[in-house]
């Protein structure tokens, strides 16, 4: 079967599709035929050496989805035949996040699923909504699920409320639709006028070029009536202290990304002034993401895939994906 490795060093060039033999299944495991993933920021990271204390070769990702093949002999959960996709933090399986959850990150702490099988645990896998297809099921868990975790569990937006969100990529589009599927206003950044105007056509009520508005925390409050945003998805952290300036009393912000770095300079007066929450977010659990599916299902919620690639074809998708270009995901068929 085909695999997905970093091998030899740290590095995106370094990344190659290999031939590896097809796993085996044990009495509580399920074999999947993986149909297609979907890259994240995180596959760069630990391709790029973020995480270097990981042994190479190493089998990359997170995001998968494709149909049970063969259950072992314990498994009760799954049939053969069914559509899944795979659990990132594989042992948080409810209630509140542990440390003892992750141990076992798909693609950082053990083996990821890029490839054309794998077996996991039965409580590794999820079955994805009827609505979708293993494409769009591929975009699921960690852009779909950290969009679920940072709109609903921790941001508890309420219709009427208004949200703030950063740049088009997958979490950011996957938030506009959960926060317009649940009644909320929607403002948007992106240097891009073409992704803004495709974020209006999803449902953003307003959009902000930063690179036209250097300044676009301003923005943000004169669009709010001066009031500001009741949550943020920050996903730079270099300009966290204009978040905070755009955001309303008692407001709360999501802190999903970094990629503008991991440190930055940072005002704590204005969290205090303004009595805000700067929460982090740590993807989610399985019962939210069971929850996220229900939700995807009964508002027909449809992920929105920028590009399609083959596997043959990783370097072109690496290298999109890297510079940025996507709008959404980008996903790999196997």
């Amino acid at each position: 079967m085909k695999s997905i490795v970093i091998k030899n060093n740290y590095g995106l060039e370094n990344v190659v599709v290999e031939e590896r033999e097809l796993p085996h299944v044990q009495e509580n495991e399920v074999l999947v035929k993986i149909q297609s993933v979907s890259l994240n920021q995180l596959d760069l990271m630990i391709a790029n050496g973020a995480y270097g204390t990981i042994p190479l070769p190493h089998t990359l990702g997170s995001d998968a989805a494709g149909i049970v093949e063969k259950i072992g002999s314990a498994v009760t959960e799954l049939q053969v035949g069914d559509v899944v996709s795979t659990h990132f933090l594989q042992d948080w399986q409810s209630g509140d996040l542990k440390s003892i959850h992750l141990k076992n990150r798909l693609g950082i702490t053990v083996p990821g699923v890029f490839s054309e099988y794998v077996a996991l645990h039965e409580s590794s896998l999820v079955k994805v909504p009827k609505n979708l297809n293993s494409e769009q099921a591929s975009t699921l868990p960690i852009a779909g699920l950290t969009a679920w975790e940072a709109i609903v569990n921790v941001g508890k937006l309420k219709p009427g409320q208004t949200v703030l969100l950063q740049g088009t990529g997958g979490v950011s589009i996957f938030a506009l639709q959960f926060a317009k599927a649940i009644g909320a206003k929607v403002i948007i950044t992106s240097s891009s006028e073409e992704k803004l105007q495709k974020a209006k056509e999803l449902g953003a009520d307003e959009v902000i070029n930063y690179k036209e508005i250097a300044d676009w925390q301003n923005k943000v409050l004169e669009l709010t009536n001066g009031e500001g945003v009741d949550l943020a998805l920050e996903m730079s952290w270099a300009e966290v202290g204009k978040t905070i300036e755009g955001m309303k009393i008692g407001g709360k912000i999501a802190v999903i990304g970094l990629l503008g770095g991991v440190n930055t300079e940072l005002s704590v007066l204005g969290i205090i002034q303004k009595s805000l929450s700067v929460v982090g977010i740590q993807i989610g659990s399985k019962s939210s993401y069971e929850a996220m599916n229900k939700a995807i299902e009964v508002n027909n919620i449809e992920p929105v895939i920028d590009k399609i690639f083959q596997v043959n074809q990783l370097s072109e998708a690496l290298d999109y994906f890297k510079n940025g270009k996507h709008f959404g995901k980008v996903v790999l068929n196997f």
